[in-house]
C-alpha cells in the first residue's frame, strides 16, 4: 500500500518532471515553457506541456487550500486555549492581589503560592501567544503560496489555445478488466474538464483533469475514499469513443491495481 507521502506525490503531477516542476519556483515554469509570438498559437507538443503542467499547479493548489483549511482550523483551537490562558492568568493576579492587601491574615507561604501561580499562568499565556502566532505566520505563508499559484495558473491559461470542447456530455464506460459498467458526465472548459460518475460497485464521485491534442487526463475521487484513480486515454478521430488506462492510487480497486476502460457517447 502506498504512503501518504508517496500519495501526494503521485497527485502533483503526471511524472516527476512535473512535480518538480510545479513545485519550483514561479519563475521555473515560465523558463519551461516559453511564450509563443503574439497571435501564434502554441504548437501541439508545448500546448501538451502546457495543460500537464496546469493540471499539476491546480492540484498543489487543492493540496494548499487544505493545508489553508487545516491550519486555520489549528488557529482557532489555539485561539480559544490562549483566550482561557489570558483569563486564568487574570484571575491568577486578581487572588494575588485580595491577598496581598489583608496584611493581618496573608502568610508568607501563601503568598509564595499564589506567586508561583501567576507565573505558572503567565509561562502558559506565552507558551499559548508562541503557538498561535507559528500558526499565523504559516497560515499567511499558505496564502502567499494559493495567491502565487492562482497567478501561475490564470498565466498558464493564456497560453493554451482555443479549442472545441467535444468531451461535453455523457458517456457510457466500461471498466476492465472487471467488465464494471458505469457512466462518465463531462463538462470541458477549454483544456480543464471536470464531471461526476457513477460506476457500479465502485460507486461515485466526481471527475477533474485535463484534455489537450485529443488526450484526457483525469483524476478519480470517490465520494468517500477521496482520490484513488488516474485515469488516461485518447479520444478517437470521430469523436464517439474514448479507450485508455487506470491506474489505483491504493488497492480500492477489489484488490486490482491498474486496468484498460473505454468510454462511448451516449449524448
Amino acid at each position: 500500500m502506498m504512503s501518504a507521502r508517496d500519495r501526494t506525490a503521485r497527485r502533483l503531477g503526471l511524472a516527476l518532471a512535473l512535480v518538480v516542476l510545479c513545485l519550483s519556483p514561479a519563475g521555473a515554469v515560465d523558463e519551461e515553457i516559453a511564450p509563443t509570438a503574439r497571435g501564434e498559437e502554441p504548437n501541439p507538443l508545448e500546448s501538451g506541456r502546457i495543460g500537464a503542467a496546469l493540471a499539476g499547479l491546480e492540484e498543489r493548489a487543492r493540496l494548499v487550500q487544505d493545508m489553508i483549511n487545516e491550519t486555520a482550523r489549528q488557529y482557532r483551537q489555539i485561539a480559544l486555549e490562549r483566550a482561557a490562558a489570558d483569563q486564568e492568568m487574570i484571575s491568577a493576579q486578581e487572588r494575588l492581589d485580595r491577598e496581598a492587601v489583608r496584611a493581618r491574615e496573608v502568610t508568607a507561604s501563601s503568598l509564595a503560592a499564589l506567586y508561583r501561580d501567576l507565573l505558572a499562568s503567565r509561562s502558559r499565556v506565552e507558551v499559548v501567544r508562541q503557538e498561535a502566532d507559528a500558526r499565523l505566520q504559516e497560515l499567511r505563508r499558505l496564502l502567499g503560496e494559493r495567491d502565487a499559484l492562482a497567478r501561475r495558473v490564470a498565466d498558464l491559461k493564456t497560453r493554451l489555445p482555443m479549442q472545441e470542447e467535444v468531451l461535453t456530455g455523457v458517456w457510457d464506460v466500461t471498466w476492465m478488466p472487471a467488465g464494471v459498467q458505469g457512466t462518465f458526465y463531462l463538462d470541458q472548459s477549454g483544456t480543464l474538464v471536470t464531471g461526476q460518475y457513477r460506476l457500479g460497485s465502485y460507486g461515485s464521485g466526481s471527475l477533474q483533469g485535463t484534455f489537450v491534442n485529443g488526450k484526457v487526463f483525469l483524476q478519480r475521487i470517490d465520494a468517500e475514499r477521496g482520490r484513488d484513480a488516474e485515469i488516461e486515454g485518447v479520444l478517437d478521430p470521430d469523436g464517439t469513443r474514448i479507450r485508455g488506462t487506470w491506474q489505483a492510487y491504493e488497492m480500492v480497486q477489489g484488490g486490482i491495481p491498474q486496468g484498460q476502460w473505454v468510454a462511448k457517447r451516449a449524448r
